[in-house]
């Protein structure tokens, strides 16, 4: 929003999943003002003071605990900021979801919402496949003009083939259904980035192969190769498999290009 207040209040209930990065954070003129940790507590209040004058103000709550507001108050006159017009749907994992990161404004899907001025909802859920016979996490009432999928990085060892889950087949259906959910939205696929914690390297270049090919049926998804987004360095990961604040701004930035050519 922009607003001219000083003062910006509200009281918040939260789940009692608690991870480092579920913080709230107030985001002033592009700049990073203020990071509030929701700790343990399952409720709590916030209040933020700012500056005189006009300025624009974004606010991220928390990616990974269900995070609710109420009694929101703010000193002075505010109006809303519109989105640039395009409106994307993120169907992911944990990565999506936040975890990686020490605060929400370093999810990569907030990056990639305040960078490119998009509506994007980011509807990942940790542990997440590519399962068909589950609900494609669709948002409802939220009709996207692009879809993203990024998905592919869990359940991609063998062992999991003998315990009745079938990688290629999952995710050779999944991409059927999903052309049949959004007919007409050109979609971009983000294949599993790199990994450090010793992965069986084999294996998991066939998965990507695997998604590679189930794709490459339909002119209308694009691709983007997720080991070519973040470099291939411990530092960028918090721990070898969600990448920390840094590597979240690889991943922003990648999308954001990708999806300004579909």
């Amino acid at each position: 929003l922009k607003t001219d207040a000083t003062k910006i209040s509200f009281d918040f209930v939260s789940s009692t999943w608690i991870q480092e990065s579920n913080t709230v954070d107030f985001i002033v003129d592009g700049k990073l003002e203020a990071v509030y940790r929701v700790d343990t507590a399952s409720n709590g209040h916030i209040e933020h003071t700012m500056a005189a004058g006009m300025k624009k103000v974004i606010i991220c709550l928390p990616c990974v605990t269900p995070f609710g507001i109420k009694n929101f108050t703010l000193n002075g006159k505010f109006k809303t900021v519109k989105s640039k017009g395009q409106r994307v749907l993120i169907l992911g994992d944990s990565i999506t979801h936040g975890g990686g990161p020490l605060m929400s404004s370093a999810a990569y899907v907030n990056m990639l919402a305040m960078k490119s001025g998009y509506e994007v909802v980011g509807q990942g859920i940790a542990g997440y496949r590519y399962e068909p016979r589950e609900p494609m996490m669709v948002a409802d009432g939220f009709n996207p003009d692009k879809v993203v999928v990024f998905m592919g990085t869990n359940y991609y060892e063998a062992d999991h083939i003998e315990r009745g889950y079938d990688y290629a087949k999952a995710v050779f259906e999944y991409y059927d259904k999903l052309v049949m959910l959004y007919p007409d939205t050109p979609i971009l696929c983000v294949t599993p980035l790199w990994r450090n914690n010793g992965v069986d390297w084999e294996r998991f270049n066939w998965c990507i192969a695997t998604i590679k090919r189930a794709v490459a049926r339909y002119e209308r998804i694009k691709l983007l190769d997720g080991l070519d987004i973040v470099p291939h360095a411990d530092e960028l990961f918090a721990d070898k498999i969600h990448p920390n604040a840094y590597g979240s701004t690889f991943i922003a930035s990648a999308i954001e290009r990708a999806l300004k050519e579909i």
